[in-house]
């Protein structure tokens, strides 16, 4: 039988784990026969989220420059590194312009001809810019090609267009079924399914079973929003990224424009279609994701001196297998380095606004008790305005009303007012204060998480303060591209988005659904309720029926409590240099990998699209899981 490795999953990491697989395959030199199935029931290559067919109102939350699918020199990956253009270079490739040698070279290769529908966007796009996703799936396709192009002659990729149904274990190998009824012999396979939708609770099966529109939380592509009535007021609990997509998806997408207006306090005034709904918008924080800076390049590297001499400090040979606890050892590094970033800005764009040097400032930062350091600053900030101060941007709500509960439209003029504020601090980039400060936060998160894999962080303080630094890091960080808040702010001020604030309860009521939240003084009435957000990974719930025909192959990752006691949290534990699944029994499974899901408290997050320039973690995944698979397979 000749020996075959099943790739379930065409996104960026299956195709990834093949080209990283064809690299290893031609460093061995062995010509040993290979089958390689690759299976989504998506387009393959670019995956569904990345589908080159969709609309191009959706872009990416990532800029044009600060995409690739390559491994680079001094990548740290066992096979060979294979020089490509970065997302950036293809398009300059595809405009004609000059571009690395090494990019060129690849594309002369495999000449790409683009669908003539992305022209206008290709000569639009600068550095800078955020790629619709379809134009990103467009690259991705291109790389898939570029895998195939590159396999060893002896080796045959088969394409399967269909989903896979089961997986089930034989004497060596596996039978996967698809849903087209095809059975694959599989020595080793890679699920690289992505975020799977996990069976609903009994809270959500209750929002199903309503009379009122349920809109579950999922992929924005996947939510059907054409159910989302015109002309109507509808619910919306999140305000992070799956929001402003269905945001767009409900406005742009319906015929709505947005047009340049120098009157307008966001820049922008919206012209309605007729067929736009009103939304009554709630989260657990209450406030929209803030707006990316508009850097007109790609965006500074944050210094990070503290958190950086931390991590050389715990990550010596003697201390590699000592606990850390994240609220005593970590967060006070990450939180005086904002404060740094902050006050170095403001002394170098408003040095009267500080009574002593910066130096003065940094000293007493690095000399201050982290519930010492608001205070100890005060002495060099007259001003209050001029200071920073996370607690204000970790609760802004409250920081805007206190614990007044306001009506939904006086809560509204609240913030969209503070909105404006949000623009102009994105407007001024590099010489915001507090998007420096802010930027700090957010750019703390990798190294962060890095340092608390393998279960380093003790579990009480990664339930606790590294839960909540790494949510406000994704609200300061990861919000949208700054049109889109220009957007919203546009869409408040004509009276089609209305803001409820922080802790939303619903509840099912008559036809529909009933709002209620901390900050508002009023129940919210609507027949339509819409979740926009994505779940997070949880084997403890699953609806995918692969993943529940190998449930008896593996176990959750434990953790422990300080006081000893025990605990299964939601993700599967895997090997973490081989990113196999462990069996119950504690042994790693002979030929399951799963990559690209983050595996709570074992590797840090790979689900970021690889970055130029950084060693992207996601690419250091798919190399390992392509050396093993041929140890598996047994090609050395």
């Amino acid at each position: 039988m000749r020996p075959s490795v099943v790739i379930i999953g065409a996104g960026p990491r299956g195709i990834s784990v093949l080209e990283r697989l064809g690299s290893h395959l031609a460093a061995t030199g062995s010509k040993q026969p290979l089958d390689v199935h690759i299976v989504d029931d998506a387009q393959l290559g670019a995956g569904r989220i990345w589908d080159t067919e969709q609309t191009r109102t959706l872009c990416m939350n990532t800029l044009a420059g600060a995409v690739t699918l390559f491994t680079e020199p001094g990548s740290t990956v066992s096979a060979p590194v294979i020089e490509g253009p970065t997302m950036y270079e293809w398009i300059q490739i595809l405009r004609g312009e000059s571009v690395r040698e090494q990019a060129q070279s690849m594309f002369d290769r495999f000449p790409e001809i683009l669908d003539a529908s992305f022209d206008e966007e290709v000569r639009a796009t600068r550095v800078e810019s955020n790629p619709s996703r379809a134009l990103y799936g467009a690259y991705l396709r291109w790389c898939f090609r570029v895998a195939l192009g590159l396999m060893p002659e002896h080796v045959t990729v088969h394409q399967h267009h269909s989903r896979a149904v089961s997986i089930d274990e034989r004497d060596g190998y596996d039978l996967v079924r698809l849903a087209d009824e095809t059975e694959l012999v599989s020595h080793a396979t890679v699920l690289a399914t992505g975020w799977q939708q996990p069976h609903p609770t009994a809270d959500e099966e209750q929002l199903a079973s309503a009379p009122g529109t349920w809109i579950a939380p999922g992929n924005p592509l996947d939510q059907d929003v054409q159910q989302i009535p015109a002309g109507q007021k509808i619910l919306v609990r999140g305000l992070g990224m799956g929001f402003f997509d269905v945001m767009a998806l409900t406005t742009i997408d319906r015929g709505g424009k947005f047009v340049e207006d120098s009157e307008a306090r966001s820049g922008l005034r919206y012209i309605p279609s007729g067929q736009e709904p009103h939304f009554i918008v709630s989260s657990g924080r209450g406030y929209p994701y803030l707006p990316k800076s508009e850097y007109k390049s790609l965006p500074p590297k944050a210094a990070l001196p503290r958190l950086k001499a931390v991590i050389t400090e715990l990550t010596g040979e003697e201390r590699l297998h000592e606990r850390i606890d994240f609220g005593e050892q970590v967060y006070p590094a990450i939180v005086k380095d904002a404060y740094e970033a902050y006050y170095r800005v403001l002394a170098q764009t408003r040095p009267d606004a500080l009574t002593a040097g910066i130096e003065t400032v940094v000293e007493t930062i690095d000399a201050s008790e982290l519930a010492e350091l608001d205070i100890a600053l005060e002495l060099f900030v007259p001003n209050p305005h001029n200071r920073f101060s996370l607690s204000y941007w970790q609760d802004p709500v409250t920081a805007l009303v206190g614990d007044q509960q306001l009506s939904v439209e006086d809560l509204t003029s609240r913030i969209a007012e503070h909105m404006v504020f949000d623009i102009e601090q994105a407007l001024l980039a590099r010489d915001s204060a507090v998007k420096a400060g802010l930027w700090s936060i957010s750019a703390s998160r990798k190294p962060a998480s890095i340092l608390g894999a393998e279960g380093r962080y003790t579990y009480d303080s990664r339930l606790s303060l590294y839960k909540s630094f790494m949510a406000f890091g994704q609200m300061v960080g990861s919000g949208p591209p700054l049109f889109r808040t220009q957007q919203l702010l546009a869409l408040a001020d004509a009276g089609l988005v209305s803001f409820a604030g922080a802790r939303p309860q619903v509840r099912v009521d008559g036809d529909g659904f009933v709002m209620t939240g901390k900050n508002i003084a009023e129940e919210v009435h609507a027949s339509t309720l819409v979740d926009a957000w994505m779940y997070s990974p949880d084997t403890r719930r699953p609806a995918d029926a692969s993943t529940i025909s190998i449930q008896g192959r593996t176990r959750p990752f434990r953790e422990t409590f300080a006081d000893g006691s025990p605990v299964a949290t939601g993700s599967p534990e895997v090997v973490p240099a081989t990113r196999q699944l462990v069996n119950p029994d504690g042994t790693a499974d002979p030929r399951l990998h799963l990559i690209g899901i983050p595996t709570y408290a074992q590797l840090p997050d790979t689900t970021i699209s690889p970055m130029p320039g950084t060693n992207p973690l996601m690419l250091q995944e798919t190399d390992k899981v392509a050396a093993h698979l041929l140890q598996v397979v047994g090609i050395k």
